[in-house]
Formats: structure tokens, sequence, C-alpha cells
């Protein structure tokens, strides 16, 4: 008997001091939740922000790449225009000097009838830096080409004679056909880039340098193919010639 009255104030004790702990017990069990929930929130808010900065500053990438590339492309279109014209206009002068046949002076001497002018390319107010490297730098080498092309020519006159001058001819039509070619090539390359219409006529420069360049092909393979004949023929006189020489082969003895 003294024992379950025992029990009963043991359960009641108990009781009382959950009773006080439980408030305690609730509070910081609240505590708890609502500071995992407010640092969840924060940890959202802030991927959220950090997502939504991201995107902006993509989206400001994206239209600051669309702007440079919309005046790149404005930039190209622009010098394309330049060159363009300028290589043409240099290609049609080539064309000139490579049909140019002379004219008799009062001495009877032939002399040229078109001079070349110099390829400059100072006058191009374009950004050269948009443009391909390698187109780029063969345009910019034609100049230097064409210092190579009259050096060539300057070397055939000296070694050339009157009144016809020849070989002078000749070499210009090979020379300044070959220049033509790599700059109407070029020209059309630049069209090519930007999406400029291409002169396909039968008159203009392209076709006009392809012929000439066939024919001068032609002439020299011609005179290559003479030339190594007489070669042949000088070298066969001279073996002959030493063979008629040769004790030996005459039958006389020392």
């Amino acid at each position: 008997m003294d024992g379950g009255i025992s029990e009963i104030s043991n359960v009641k004790a108990m009781t009382q001091t959950f009773s006080v702990w439980l408030p305690v017990i609730s509070t910081l069990a609240g505590g708890v939740l609502a500071g995992g929930v407010a640092i969840l929130v924060t940890k959202l808010n802030h991927r959220y922000a950090r997502e939504r900065e991201e995107k902006a500053a993509e989206e400001k990438k994206r239209y600051e790449q669309k702007i440079t590339d919309d005046k790149n492309e404005k930039e190209l279109l622009f010098i394309a225009t330049e060159l363009v014209f300028h290589l043409e206009w240099f290609a049609d002068l080539c064309v000139k000097v490579a049909t140019d046949t002379g004219y008799e002076d009062s001495s009877g001497i032939t002399r040229f009838s078109v001079r070349p002018e110099v390829l400059s390319l100072t006058d191009i107010s374009g950004d050269w830096r948009v443009l391909p490297r390698q187109l780029m730098y063969r345009i910019r080498e034609l100049p230097v080409l064409q210092n190579s092309t009259d050096r060539a020519i300057s070397i055939a006159e000296e070694h050339d004679y009157p009144p016809d001058y020849d070989d002078t001819f000749y070499a210009r039509r090979y020379q300044y056909t070959r220049l033509g070619l790599k700059t109407i090539i070029l020209a059309r390359r630049v069209r090519k880039l930007v999406g400029l219409p291409l002169d396909t006529a039968p008159w203009s420069e392209l076709p006009v340098l392809w012929q000439l360049w066939r024919q001068e092909r032609k002439r020299r393979t011609q005179i290559h193919i003479l030339s190594q004949r007489a070669l042949a023929v000088y070298q066969i006189r001279n073996q002959m010639r030493g063979g008629a020489k040769d004790p030996a082969s005459t039958g006389v003895s020392s």
C-alpha cells in the first residue's frame, strides 16, 4: 500500500517537473526551428540574388557584345567598300600596263605608253583590325610586291637592247599580269567577306588577266623548250669536236 502511494507521488513529481520545463523546451525548439527556417530563407535569398546578378551580368555582356559586333560589322563593310574599289582600280591599271605595246618615238625607239602608278594604302581610312589577319596581311603586302615587280622589270630593261626592247615589254606583261591577278583575287575575297556582288563580266579584270597569264606562260614554256634544245645541240657539238681532237679517236699514236 505504501509502495503504491510512493509510486503515485513520484509520477506526480515527474509530471510537475516536466510541466515546469515544457515551456522552456517549447521555446528552445521554436527558436531552433525559427533559426533554421531563417537560415534557409537567407540562403535561398542569397542564391536567388546571385542568380539574378549572374543573369543580369550575362544579359549585359550579350548586349555589349551585340553592340560591338554591330559596330565591327559596320566598320568591316566600310573598309571593305574602300578596299574593293581601290584594289579593283589597281587591278585595272595592271591590265593596262600588261597590255601596253608601247609607241615609237622620233628616234624609232619603242617607249612605254602606260606608266604604272604606285599602289598606296594610306588613303584607306577604315579600321584594318576588323579584317581577318591573313587577308589583311596579303593586302598590305601588295605595295611590297609592286616594288619587286618594278625591280624585275628594271633588271630586264638593263639587259635589253633598243629599238624594240622586246624582253622588257615581255617582262612587264608577265610581272604586272601576276601582280594584277593577286590584286583582283584579293578584291574578290573582300567582296565575298561582306556579301558584295562579284563582277562576272567577261571583260572584267579577272578573265582578261587570266588570258594574259596563260598566253605569257605558254610563251615562256616554248622559250624554255627551245633553250633546252639549243643547249643540248651545243653540248653535242662540243662533244663531237672534243672527240675529233682526241688522238685515240683518230688513230694517231704518240
